[in-house]
């Protein structure tokens, strides 16, 4: 089935965010943008971690879903023609800041986990580099490869995608703090970065004519800070609604992707 995606998001629990960006807000105003799958955003936060395990369910898809209470009382708020199958994907974005080759990297990733237990445990391991409390995005003091090497540990089926590559701070590709290559960044794991996120001000069509990035999915997604801001970039997936098909989908680059 064909859909739309949108995989990297925030709640309030981020620094600048709406105050409003709960699960149930992100759910209706998902329905009205013609969103099928959404990103929790923001799992590596206690507080988050709490409320979507409070108040969703995983399915036998190995996405999670509303509970059905939650899900009828935002139902009125839902016009007839926007109601439909949803779905959260459990996602976060961390901030690596720490030296290599003489000069200060700062990194954000997007990260997805089949399983909020096994976020639990990518919670209680990286906690030590950072606090996770204090912002849904934390800073870690922690080389990139470190942390994904512990994601690995904890599952091979989750993912960590480079975020908004172009940006100057804060970013693989970044002017002021990146490095200039993906082999640079990741080493040995480079083989592992299966997608990478174009970002906002980024053109995904210019973006093809950097070599690096051959033989790698181009996502994009709407870094929303509000619920109001879903969707302005999203992906449109064309496969079993599924972590696995989703997942598999951008490792072996097979769906389409709408700006």
């Amino acid at each position: 089935m064909k859909f739309l995606a949108d995989l990297h998001i925030h709640s309030s629990y981020s620094l600048a965010s709406a105050k409003n960006i709960n699960v149930e807000n992100l759910y209706v105003a998902s329905r009205m943008k013609g969103l099928t799958v959404l990103g929790t955003g923001d799992f590596t936060h206690p507080g988050r971690l709490n409320e979507l395990k409070e108040k969703l369910i995983l399915d036998n898809n190995g996405l999670y879903r509303l509970k059905n209470k939650i899900k009828n009382s935002c139902e009125e708020f839902i016009p007839q023609s926007c109601k439909g199958l949803f779905r959260f994907i459990p996602t976060g974005e961390v901030c690596n800041i720490y030296k290599k080759n003489g000069k200060t990297r700062k990194i954000h990733s997007i990260l997805l986990f089949p399983d909020l237990n096994l976020v639990e445990k990518l919670n209680g391991k990286i906690k030590k580099f950072g606090k996770t409390e204090s912002n849904g995005r934390p800073i870690l003091k922690l080389d990139v490869i470190n942390l994904f090497e512990i994601i690995l540990e904890i599952s091979d089926k989750a993912m960590l995608i480079p975020a908004h590559i172009w940006t100057p701070w804060y970013s693989i590709f970044g002017s002021k703090s990146g490095f200039d290559c993906i082999k640079e960044c990741f080493e040995d794991f480079s083989q592992y970065i299966f997608a990478v996120e174009t970002g906002l001000s980024s053109d995904p069509d210019m973006c093809r004519k950097v070599s690096d990035l051959d033989n790698r999915t181009l996502i994009s997604n709407s870094d929303a800070h509000s619920p109001s801001k879903l969707g302005r970039e999203a992906n449109i997936f064309d496969t079993d609604l599924s972590y696995r098909a989703i997942t598999e989908a951008m490792w072996f680059r097979k769906y389409k992707l709408n700006i």
